[in-house]
């Protein structure tokens, strides 16, 4: 090949290759727009809650599942829990109190609660917030401010009784506090839940007959925003059994037939009533019984003699065999 040909052969090359690099840069093989690196910013914490149990403030919070930019947290971030002083403007606290976060004690934490001894707070109304951190010590900020005023620790009710009544359980305890925490476990259930939030020291439960149950209350005082909370009282069981029996029938009338008796009365309003029970008695003679009825608030007597002097009562039965008392009686003298 001549010197002309290789000079010829070269500039070809060249001018292919120019070509083909142009094609590249006019959008050849090109992705997109080259990203900036991902700041894996965790979310706020959120749903702080604190309150005053016993000697302790708690504080719980939500971790969030995805970083400021969508992207889910693959590590745990660092959390930042602190606790200071309330700003003297707390409604106009700022996410990013850099001021106040400055003087705040750092509580530890590695989990979405903690606590910290409340006695350095007492009489003082405290702030407290989050922050999460990632792997390079950067956040997105602390959570809104929640306040509480730490009060002095709330007595633990005591005395705590638990009675069988006609309605279930009476709860009683001894505690001067403005409100309370009651719990229940039933036997084989999952746990302790909270039924109630008396304001006396006394609580009614409609549980049912022949079942044991466990109870705890907390007493409960105002801690400015938030709520003191006593520790938990002494734990009660009873196994409630029915011995109560229903009212006496009232409105217990008669009317003549012409060789009867009939008997009405006002139907009892007990839940577990099972029926009535009939008594007469003869002349100066004592009661006895003549009739046992389930839902009927009547009563033909059939079995009289004329001109007899009759006197009739009516007692009601419940499901657990309780009988009432008799109603007044009547007098009659038979047609």
């Amino acid at each position: 090949m001549s010197d002309a040909s290789s000079r010829k052969l070269s500039k070809t090359r060249i001018s292919a290759g120019i070509f083909c690099s142009v094609l590249l840069l006019s959008g050849c093989g090109v992705i997109g727009d080259i990203l900036p690196p991902a700041l894996n910013l965790p979310m706020r914490a959120t749903d702080v809650t604190v309150l005053e149990h016993d000697k302790v403030i708690v504080v719980t919070f939500k971790l969030p599942a995805t970083t400021t930019e969508g992207v889910l947290i693959r590590h745990p971030p660092e959390i930042d829990l602190r606790i200071g002083l309330a700003p003297p403007n707390s409604s106009d606290a700022t996410n990013d109190d850099k001021t106040w976060a400055a003087h705040a004690t750092r509580i530890p934490a590695t989990e979405p609660h903690a606590d910290t001894p409340a006695a350095r707070w007492v009489n003082q109304k405290v702030a407290i917030s989050v922050r999460l951190l990632n792997d390079h010590g950067k956040d997105a900020g602390w959570s809104p401010l929640v306040f509480l005023t730490v009060v002095p620790p709330v007595e633990t009710p005591t005395d705590l009784v638990a009675e069988a009544q006609p309605a279930g359980v009476h709860l009683k305890w001894t505690s001067s506090a403005p409100k309370f925490r009651v719990f229940r476990h039933q036997a084989a259930g999952p746990g302790y839940e909270q039924i109630a939030t008396p304001e006396k020291p006394e609580y009614d439960d409609a549980v049912d007959f022949g079942k044991e149950y466990s109870y705890y209350v907390q007493a409960l005082v105002p801690a400015g925003d938030g709520t003191a909370e006593s520790e938990n009282s002494a734990t009660v069981s009873i196994t409630p059994k029915d011995i109560f029996p229903p009212a006496p029938p009232v409105g217990l009338e008669f009317i003549l037939g012409g060789k009867t008796i009939e008997l009405t009365w006002t139907h009892n309003t007990e839940p577990d009533l099972a029926g009535y029970r009939v008594y007469r008695a003869f002349e100066n003679n004592g009661f006895e019984r003549i009739k046992e009825t389930q839902e009927s608030t009547s009563y033909s007597d059939r079995n009289i003699e004329p001109g007899k002097h009759y006197k009739y009562a009516v007692t009601a039965v419940d499901r657990a065999g309780n009988e009432s008392k008799m109603s007044e009686p009547v007098v009659v003298t038979a047609p």
